[in-house]
């Protein structure tokens, strides 16, 4: 018993000494891995560690970090005072010029705005970009919440109030956001647009979610000093987004849209756009929209979650000139693949399309097959697509028609990429005769590549998504 309680105890001295030789660097990275409440832990419990929370050149503050029970709930006031009073603790510990011997290269901070607590945030944070300690700040205000909540208009109103303050109050800090997202706020039209605008003239990322300047109201920016690059709002209440100008924004999001039709609308200033994304669980209420009325000039179109567009064909032909790349997720299984084909005729520059079928009808509105018109047109059919990508393919005639006709109209293709994508109840459930069903093993594969190769001209590789390559 001695002796293994000996070698136990020299076991442990080595680990010790092991962590004891270690640079500081390497310690540095491992505690950069963790959450701020498992560095200061580790800085308590060794000695090795105790200076090292404070040498990390990027912090990340997260309120939900600092719960006190384990069932806590952010949507409580008590609970929410709490974590907010041991994050304003911690932030205060951690950029205490005392304790600090580094520059903070980027700080995040996870918290509400309107709580009591983010007045002496502000000023602790106020205080370390005026020591030029800060050089990048990104802020999270607002935790997402159910629309059924107890006064969460009241609430909204709140948050919108207390974000302007905070901003009024802490002009160094505006001008140093880099990244900000709001959750849950009803700004006045014109203190939303100042923000975007005049205030946080830094600002390159801008997520908005459920946020509003009143319901189904028409919201303008036009922001010729902005340096936004991203703009993305889910689930937000506008009747409409015009985008006047923004002369540096490239990538846009928009996602499940409240009203009756798609909330967008881009002016000729927004130059430097090149990526579009829009998502949604379209509703039976809701209208079919047309991307050519939307795009023109874009590079990378992504389009997802049973989007529901008006069927279209020449007018494409504009809008897609300059189209690159176009991803569409989430296809309503009712439509099949073969209408996606109108979408690459029209993008004769098209180089990477990816596609992915969905397998379940469930929550989408009630809908009949889009008439897309497959045709000729009046070019030749060499289209500049090099990659095409399938998921959730399955060994159904569907398919494979449907990499023939992608064959047939990109004579320089390069390769086929096929990925498993399966739901394991959707044969329970399907109300199509198509089966969920991947090729599994080498032999099944092999067959379905004959059946291609026969029948389709191409010298493009297919790839399986267990990586095994037919050419």
């Amino acid at each position: 018993m001695a002796l293994d309680t000996g070698h136990t105890h020299i076991l442990q001295q080595t680990k010790e000494d092991m962590i004891r030789n270690l640079f500081d660097d390497v310690l540095l990275f491992i505690l950069g891995k963790v959450n701020l409440m498992t560095a200061m832990r580790a800085s308590v419990l060794s000695t090795r560690w105790r200076h090292l929370p404070w040498s990390l050149s990027e912090l990340n503050i997260d309120m939900k970090d600092f719960l006190h029970e384990p069932c806590a709930d952010l949507t409580v006031a008590d609970h929410i005072d709490r974590a907010m009073a041991s994050l304003t603790g911690a932030l205060r510990n951690m950029l205490s010029p005392s304790c600090r011997k580094t520059a903070i290269t980027r700080l995040r901070i996870s918290f509400i705005i309107s709580n009591s607590y983010s007045s002496e945030i502000g000023y602790l944070v106020n205080e370390v970009i005026e020591n030029g300690m800060l050089k990048v700040l990104e802020l999270t205000s607002g935790v997402e919440r159910l629309p059924g909540d107890d006064d969460i208009d009241e609430e909204m109103v709140k948050h919108a109030n207390g974000v302007n303050s905070f901003f009024g109050n802490y002009p160094n800090i505006s001008h140093c956001l880099t990244r900000l997202l709001l959750f849950h706020a009803t700004f006045a039209e014109s203190d939303l647009h100042n923000l975007i605008a005049n205030v946080c003239t830094e600002l390159r990322y801008l997520y908005l979610f459920r946020c509003e300047t009143g319901f189904q109201s028409i919201f303008k920016i036009d922001a010729p000093n902005s340096k936004l690059n991203v703009l993305e709002f889910a689930q937000c209440c506008f009747a409409q987004v015009e985008l006047l100008c923004l002369p540096n924004l490239e990538e846009l999001i928009c996602g499940n849209w409240l009203c009756k039709s798609l909330p967008l609308t881009l002016g000729r200033h927004v130059p430097c756009l090149k990526e579009v994304e829009i998502y949604s669980v379209m509703r039976s209420h809701q209208e079919q929209f047309k991307l050519s009325e939307l795009l023109c000039g874009i590079t990378c179109i992504i389009l997802c979650h049973w989007i529901w567009l008006l069927p279209e064909k020449y007018q494409l032909l504009s809008a897609f000139r300059n189209l690159k790349e176009l991803y569409i997720y989430d296809i309503f299984v009712g439509f099949g693949l073969l209408w996606t084909i109108a979408l690459l005729e029209a993008a004769a520059s098209l180089e990477i399309l990816e596609v992915e079928r969905d397998q379940i009808r469930q929550f989408c509105a009630e809908r009949s097959n889009a008439p897309w018109e497959v045709s000729e047109f009046a070019y030749p059919k060499n289209l500049a697509l090099k990659e095409l990508k399938i998921i959730g393919f399955n060994a159904s005639e569907e398919h494979i028609v449907f990499i023939g006709a992608v064959m047939d109209r990109a004579s320089n293709l390069q390769s086929v990429a096929l990925e498993d994508k399966c739901c394991k109840d959707f044969d329970a459930i399907s109300t199509t005769s198509v089966k969920c069903r991947f090729p599994k093993n080498e032999d099944e594969q092999e067959a379905i590549v004959n059946n291609v190769r026969n029948r389709f001209s191409s010298s493009a590789k297919i790839i399986f998504s267990d990586k095994k390559v037919f050419r």
